[in-house]
C-alpha cells in the first residue's frame, strides 16, 4: 500500500507544479499592462517593476495553489483512467477511498500552511504593494519641455514655451497657467526667461523678463488685476520624477492578521449593547410620558384638545428620529463586524478548497476519462468560476447582512465537497450518475 500512496503522489507533483506556473503567469500576465502604462509614463526603474511583482505574487499564490490542487488532481486521475490504472485498482480490492486518504492528507498540510501564509506574511505584503502603488502614482511624469507643446503633467499648472534651448536653459514667449487656487487663477506672460532645477531636481524655477501677470477672481469678476514686470520668478514646487517612499500605520482589512481583525470585530460587538440599552431605555422612558405630558392642563386649567395632539406629534417625531439614530448605529457596528468577520472567514475558506478540489477533482478526473491538460484546465476554469461566484456573492449578500459571514465564504466549499463526495460514491460503486436521484418502480 505504501508504494501505491507513493506512486499517486508521485503523480500529482509534475502536474501540481505545471498548472502552479502556469496559473501564476497568467495572472501575473494580467497584471503587466498596469505595470506597462507607470513604466512609460513615470519611468519606473526595473528593480521596481520587479518588486511590484514580487509583493502581488502574495495573492497570486493564495488563488493559484487551490487551482494547481484541482488541476493536478483532475490530470492526475484522468490519466490514471485513460491508462486502465484505476481499473487495476479496484481489481485488486482497494477502494477509491482508500487512495484519497494521503491526497487529503497533503491537502490539509497546504491548507494549513496557506493559512499561516495569509495570516502573517500576506497582510504585511499587501500593505506593502498598496503603499508602492499609492508612491508611484504620486511620482510626477519626466518632464520633458518641447517648443509649442502644451506641459500638463504638473498639477494645477498649464506651460508653453514656444522656443527652448536645451544648451543654455533659454526659453522664449512663455505662458504659464496656475490653477491651484481655482477661485483665483493666475496667467503669466513673458518674451523670454531662463528655467532651472532646484532642490536636487524636486522644484523649478521660471526667472522671466518683459512680462505681465493677469489674475482674476472668479468670485466677483470685476477684480481683475493686471501687473507688468520687467523680471519676474516663478517657482514651480515638486515636480520630481523620484520614487519617493512613504509609510503609514493605516491597515485596510486585507492588510490585517486575524488576531487584529478578530479585536475589531470584538470592538465593534461590544458597541452594540449600550446603542441597544440606550433605545430601549429612550423608548421605556418616552412611552411613560408621552402621553400623560401632552394631558397636563395648561395655566387655566383647561386641556387644549388640538394642543394635546400636537404636543403627542411632536414627542413622537422626536422618539422616532432618536430611535432612527440608534438603530442606523446600531446597523453600522453590525456591518464593521461584519466586514472583518468575512475577511477571517476568507483566511480559513480559500485554503481549504484544496481539500474541497481533491474531494471534487478525483472522481471528475475518473468521469472524464482524459488525462490532457487542456481538459484539466478547462473543467478547472469552469469550476473555479463557479467558486469565485458563490464567493464574491456571498461578501455581497453578508455586506447587506442578508446572510452570515460564515455562511458566505463556506458555502462554496460546502458544496463543492458534497457534489464531490456525491460523485465519488456514484465512482467508487459504480452505479449510473443520477442513480440518486432516480425512483424505483
Amino acid at each position: 500500500m505504501k508504494i501505491l500512496t507513493r506512486y499517486i503522489l508521485r503523480e500529482h507533483i509534475a502536474p501540481f507544479f505545471l498548472a502552479f506556473f502556469t496559473i501564476t503567469f497568467l495572472l501575473i500576465i494580467d497584471l503587466v499592462p498596469k505595470i506597462i502604462d507607470h513604466v512609460i509614463d513615470k519611468d519606473l526603474p526595473v528593480s521596481v517593476v520587479f518588486e511590484i511583482i514580487g509583493l502581488n505574487l502574495a495573492w497570486m499564490l493564495a488563488l493559484s495553489i487551490p487551482m494547481s490542487v484541482l488541476v493536478a488532481t483532475l490530470m492526475a486521475f484522468g490519466r490514471l483512467t485513460s491508462d486502465f490504472e484505476i481499473t487495476a485498482i479496484k481489481a485488486s480490492g482497494i477502494n477509491l477511498v482508500r487512495v484519497l486518504i494521503p491526497l487529503l492528507m497533503v491537502g490539509a498540510v497546504l491548507m494549513a500552511g496557506m493559512i499561516e501564509f495569509n495570516d502573517k506574511v500576506l497582510p504585511d505584503l499587501n500593505k506593502r504593494s498598496r503603499l508602492l502603488w499609492a508612491d508611484i502614482s504620486a511620482m510626477r511624469p519626466t518632464l520633458v519641455f518641447r517648443s509649442g507643446v502644451f506641459i500638463t503633467d504638473i498639477p494645477g499648472y498649464l506651460v508653453l514655451v514656444d522656443k527652448i534651448d536645451h544648451a543654455t536653459s533659454r526659453v522664449e514667449t512663455v505662458n504659464i497657467t496656475d490653477t491651484r487656487d481655482k477661485t483665483k487663477p493666475q496667467v503669466i506672460v513673458a518674451d523670454y526667461g531662463y528655467l532651472e532645477m532646484t532642490d536636487n531636481g524636486k522644484n523649478m524655477r521660471f526667472t522671466l523678463y518683459d512680462g505681465e501677470v493677469h489674475s482674476l477672481n472668479t468670485k466677483d469678476p470685476n477684480e481683475y488685476r493686471r501687473v507688468t514686470f520687467k523680471q519676474y520668478v516663478k517657482n514651480v514646487a515638486d515636480v520630481s520624477s523620484e520614487l519617493v517612499r512613504t509609510d503609514s500605520d493605516y491597515r485596510n482589512d486585507r492588510e490585517m492578521s486575524i488576531s487584529d481583525m478578530q479585536k475589531k470585530v470584538d470592538v465593534a460587538i461590544s458597541a452594540i449593547s449600550p446603542f441597544r440599552d440606550r433605545i430601549n431605555s429612550s423608548l421605556d422612558s418616552r412611552i411613560l410620558t408621552l402621553f400623560t405630558d401632552s394631558l397636563l392642563p395648561d395655566s387655566s386649567g383647561q386641556i387644549n384638545d388640538s394642543a394635546a395632539v400636537a404636543k403627542v406629534r411632536q414627542d413622537v417625531n422626536v422618539l422616532l428620529r432618536q430611535t432612527e439614530r440608534g438603530i442606523q448605529q446600531l446597523v453600522s457596528q453590525q456591518k464593521l463586524a461584519n466586514k472583518y468577520r468575512i475577511e477571517i472567514y476568507k483566511k480559513y475558506s480559500i485554503p481549504a478548497a484544496s481539500l474541497a478540489f481533491v474531494l471534487l477533482g478525483a472522481p471528475l478526473g475518473v468521469l472524464t476519462r482524459r488525462g490532457g491538460m487542456g481538459v484539466a484546465i478547462a473543467i478547472s476554469i469552469v469550476l473555479f468560476t463557479i467558486y469565485w461566484a458563490f464567493l464574491i456573492g456571498g461578501e455581497d449578500l453578508a455586506d447587506r447582512g442578508l446572510m452570515s459571514p460564515f455562511w458566505a465564504m463556506w458555502i462554496a466549499n460546502i458544496l463543492m465537497a458534497v457534489i464531490g463526495l456525491y460523485l465519488l460514491y456514484i465512482v467508487a460503486t459504480e452505479k449510473p450518475l443520477f442513480s440518486f436521484f432516480r425512483v424505483k418502480r
